[in-house]
């Protein structure tokens, strides 16, 4: 027998905001999980999650992944303190939550091949990038891309970031299929509609305190309305991604 495409949805939340709590809330609400990646120092001065309330997102089902000490850009310090950041990060996530942590997400994206062998010599089993418009099934899990991020790009910004990841197929698929468009509710929805016919995942991202200052909460819970509760859907945090493709590989 043929065997039946992945249709996964997952989510991820950078930065460690204490909004972080409403996404949580809005992803609990509809039966979804998702990834929050926290910096150990509060980022551009926010307030940012608290250890319990940290143990109370991963007693819920929720995952805690690294995202540097101070929010480094990881290919912009040297090796050695990038060796440093990633493990020091894992370290006191760790001691806080009382759990493994699996993932990282490189602050802004940005990374070295240098940066994935640290990630694997401090014991993440993945990271993610902000690249956007993926909605396919093989890539590196030290590269793991997204599909729509929540904010109102531009054409341009879109066809930057496209171009960045240097995926010929994404590139063809936004001109053709996305149409250039450039709104994100919209795209996210027909990203996902393909997941649906032909197997994939689909993997919104953003920032709470960016949501919050673009009022963008109506339009996320809008587009998490659409994509909830779907028969023969898999709605799983970023680590837990990573091991069912690993183990769907094997």
């Amino acid at each position: 027998m043929p065997q039946k495409p992945i249709r996964i949805v997952t989510t991820s939340w950078d930065d460690g905001d204490v909004r972080d709590l409403r996404v949580a809330e809005l992803l609990r609400s509809r039966g979804m999980s998702g990834t929050f990646y926290v910096p150990i120092e509060p980022f551009n001065g926010n307030p940012s999650l608290g250890r319990e309330q940290m143990r109370a997102l991963t007693a819920e089902g929720f995952e805690i992944g690294g995202h540097g000490v101070a929010h480094e850009i990881m290919s912009q310090i040297p090796i050695s303190k990038a060796e440093q950041v990633v493990k020091s990060c894992k370290a006191i996530l760790e001691d806080t939550l009382s759990q493994r942590v699996r993932m990282f997400c490189y602050p802004r994206g940005r990374y070295t091949p240098k940066v994935v062998e640290a990630l694997k010599a401090a014991g993440y089993e993945g990271a993610r990038t902000v690249r956007l418009l993926a909605t396919e099934t093989h890539y590196g899990v030290y590269d793991l891309p997204t599909s729509i991020q929540v904010y109102p790009h531009t054409r341009t910004e879109y066809l930057r970031n496209v171009l960045k990841s240097r995926n010929v197929g994404r590139l063809y698929d936004y001109m053709t299929t996305l149409n250039f468009d450039s709104g994100w509710v919209d795209m996210g929805k027909k990203l996902f509609d393909r997941v649906l016919a032909q197997g994939g995942i689909w993997h919104l991202w953003g920032h709470s305190w960016e949501i919050d200052q673009l009022q963008l909460w109506d339009e996320m819970a809008e587009v998490l309305d659409y994509v909830r509760g779907r028969e023969n859907v898999l709605y799983l945090n970023n680590g837990d991604l990573v091991r069912y493709l690993a183990s769907s590989s094997n």
